[in-house]
């Protein structure tokens, strides 16, 4: 992949289904979503939360690749970065993060529409993390996260949570048991399986609905033109 002067991968890169449409990165993320689609007849997902047992595991690439091939169906996607410790969503899209969710918990802003921007005339929209708060936990466990992720239900389109990991700190378990399912990522050769099992572990002690996982950075062959695969595998854990 090509990388900038410090070494990072440059954002076309990161945003494959936004800048790569035909290539075998973005087919992947459109098999995703296809099964996130049919994984649930009974009942629509209409909030899915994306963490990873750890830091770094691409966590906040795969929740904007995953919203960006939804809204190539034609409906909404929105995107909530709910990492209101090290939140990157704003950085991948390049736009402010001046207000967003912590704004909203805070009470300062009520209309979420004054919060929300769309993201590079993709039909995917944004919530940014907004201000880093002095306690993240307790806003996403309070009742005013409970009525916006009510807000975001009654409209059109799904709702892809960028949560923190789950190991650190006790945010995205506690936002599991609010949301329809959760994605788990981990990072192929990097991600032990003990840290894995642990953040499954407490996912699973919470009673969240576990849809699958995502194995990020898988090696293909060198010739492709990307570096890494996604692979998803779907069902109980």
């Amino acid at each position: 992949m090509a990388k900038d002067k410090k070494g990072q991968l440059n954002k076309s890169d990161k945003l494959v289904a936004l800048y790569h449409q035909k290539s075998p990165a973005t087919e992947a993320f459109r098999s995703i979503r296809t099964n996130l689609q049919f994984m649930s007849p009974d009942k629509e997902l209409k909030i899915i939360m994306v963490t990873g047992a750890e830091a770094g595991v691409g966590k906040s690439t795969i929740s904007s690749n995953l919203a960006l091939t939804f809204s190539m169906t034609g409906e909404r996607a929105f995107l909530l970065d709910t990492d209101m410790r090290e939140p990157m969503l704003h950085k991948l899209f390049d736009l402010p993060n001046f207000q967003g969710l912590s704004t909203y918990l805070s009470g300062k802003e009520d209309n979420i529409d004054q919060l929300i921007t769309e993201c590079e005339h993709s039909g995917t929209y944004l919530m940014p993390s907004g201000p880093i708060p002095p306690s993240p936990s307790e806003m996403l466990d309070s009742q005013k996260m409970v009525k916006l992720l009510d807000k975001l239900r009654e409209r059109k389109g799904v709702t892809i949570i960028d949560a923190p990991p789950l190991l650190p700190v006790t945010d995205s378990v506690l936002l599991s048991q609010k949301v329809d399912g959760v994605v788990l990522v981990a990072s192929a050769n990097e991600t032990k399986t003990e840290v894995y099992k642990k953040g499954l572990e407490r996912l699973k002690k919470v009673n969240a609905n576990v849809l699958g996982t995502v194995l990020n950075k898988f090696p293909v062959n060198s010739s492709a033109y990307y570096s890494y695969q996604n692979y998803y595998h779907y069902g109980s854990e």
